[in-house]
């Protein structure tokens, strides 16, 4: 059976698995669960023709009918790259998890296997009722894995993170129910066709927006909704925080992507305010992150600064800003989880968080600091990386929309060159300091873990074309602009 469903089945069940097991299998089932998904998505994507059927490998299921309630999956342009993204990092992340030392319970991994699972669901969802559903889902495995797994600290940081994103589901939650309550009884959002063809009047839209809004901007998040993320990056444990930040973030900008079609008119009216929002987010992520010690929390502020980025162009409602946002998606993720990877390697062999606790690492371990320089250079989009096509994208987008915002955040990506390159510099070069005389060298699972990234960053950087192309796709279909 090809249907998303299975994608969905398959680590949900050996995530059950991974519970019942000791720890001795646990991280081999982990394993074999997100290999397997990985493979049976690539399955998928073989035989999937965007041009001819956009959603494709559905599965439905009639869950409510009393209240026309109903679970549906699918592939589509819209969710093939967040999807394949989705595959790619639970894998690294698991793979993180083997290295040397490893103590962690099955039913860490089973955690890590519901969180995989859910997110496939969540992305994969065809219709609001569902994605509202695994939006919130994906919640739980995430809680436990930082409240069980996390940092000294991680108690305060997981509730905040918990109290941000249950108000921002219940949002969502009364717009959804305000909107079915007025649509019913003709009302039956089996797709998100049926969605976008049901119209509320404008002054319902801009009350329905507003609750959407600050749901995904909690989520991704956006300035000014963000001070749960640094707390909560520098607590979890960092395989946990390479889906926490590769994936979960993409939630919300995901989310935009979904909704934003259906409130045209509020968007274009309101266009102004929220991308200066985001600038906003994008300037003062940069400035943080420029001022930042520990490394982590430098990562997090980054990622912000690229978050906001990605929203301001989904904001613009047109094929470039499109193709731009779901194609950063896919390569901050890959950035943003190499980062936090060689976060990792850097703080587990030596303890230590600051930056300027590090100095003359390239010297003993070559090979480290080039895989670190070219995931470096796709987190601040340098050409022939993946990381440039979706930021030039998003500039283009933002340019043509207002020029003087896309100005600015052109500008503002000089800034987050500028942390990066520090970050690199202090750490790599001059004398060794003292902690890092004994630093191991790179162990085989950690080379497998950076060729992976690395070979995907530059792949994707040096043949974009037909990977950008499903944005131009999903714009067309989500406008029903008929084929040529």
């Amino acid at each position: 059976m090809n249907s998303a469903g299975v994608l969905i089945l398959i680590p949900f069940i050996f995530s059950l698995l991974s519970f019942v097991s000791g720890k001795k299998w646990s991280s081999i089932i982990a394993l074999i669960s997100s290999v397997g998904s990985l493979f049976y998505f690539l399955l998928l994507l073989s035989a999937y023709n965007v041009k001819t059927n956009y959603v494709a490998f559905g599965y439905y299921y009639d869950w409510i009918p009393s209240i026309r309630a109903s679970l549906s999956f699918g592939m589509d342009a819209a969710n093939l790259l967040v999807l394949m993204l989705t595959q790619i990092v639970v894998c690294l992340a698991v793979l993180a998890t083997m290295v040397k030392g490893n103590d962690r319970t099955g039913s860490y991994y089973g955690l890590i296997g519901l969180t995989h699972a859910f997110l496939n669901a969540f992305f994969s969802a065809q219709n609001p009722m569902t994605f509202l559903i695994f939006f919130e889902a994906t919640l739980i495995p995430i809680y436990f894995l930082i409240l069980n797994f996390g940092g000294p600290k991680r108690k305060q940081a997981v509730f905040k993170f918990f109290i941000y994103t249950v108000f921002g589901g219940l949002l969502m939650l009364l717009a959804i129910l305000f909107y079915q309550s007025n649509m019913f009884p003709q009302l039956r959002l089996d797709s998100w066709a049926d969605f976008y063809q049901y119209k509320l009047s404008l002054k319902y839209q801009y009350w329905l927006f507003t609750a959407f809004f600050i749901a995904f901007a909690i989520k991704a998040p956006l300035f000014p909704f963000h001070t749960w993320q640094a707390d909560l990056y520098s607590q979890a444990d960092r395989p946990t925080l390479m889906i926490l930040a590769a994936l979960l973030s993409k939630m919300g900008i995901y989310g935009f992507v979904r909704f934003n079609f259906f409130f045209i008119q509020v968007v274009y009216d309101w266009f102004n305010y929220i991308a200066l929002l985001c600038v906003i987010g994008v300037v003062y992520g940069a400035i943080i992150a420029w001022r930042q010690k520990d490394i982590i929390r430098l990562i997090a502020y980054s990622s912000l600064s690229h978050i906001g980025l990605m929203a301001a162009g989904t904001m613009t409602l047109t094929n470039i800003g499109m193709q731009g946002a779901m194609f950063a998606m896919l390569a901050h993720g890959l950035a943003v989880a190499g980062l936090i990877f060689v976060a990792d390697v850097m703080i587990r062999r030596t303890n230590e968080h600051s930056v300027d606790s590090f100095s003359g690492i390239a010297r003993n371990n070559p090979r480290f600091a080039v895989y670190f320089f070219i995931i470096l250079l796709s987190a601040v989009g340098l050409p022939l990386t993946c990381g440039f096509i979706g930021e030039f994208y998003l500039i283009w987008a933002l340019v043509e929309f207002k020029f003087y915002i896309g100005l600015v955040a052109a500008l503002t990506l000089i800034f987050g060159a500028a942390y990066m390159l520090r970050w690199y510099q202090k750490t790599m070069f001059g004398i060794p300091s003292s902690n890092i005389i004994g630093f191991q060298k790179l162990s085989l699972s950690e080379d497998y873990i950076f060729l992976i990234l690395v070979m995907l960053i530059l792949i994707l950087g040096l043949f974009p074309a037909d990977w950008i192309g499903f944005g131009q796709f999903a714009y067309k279909y989500m406008n029903f602009i008929p084929d040529n």
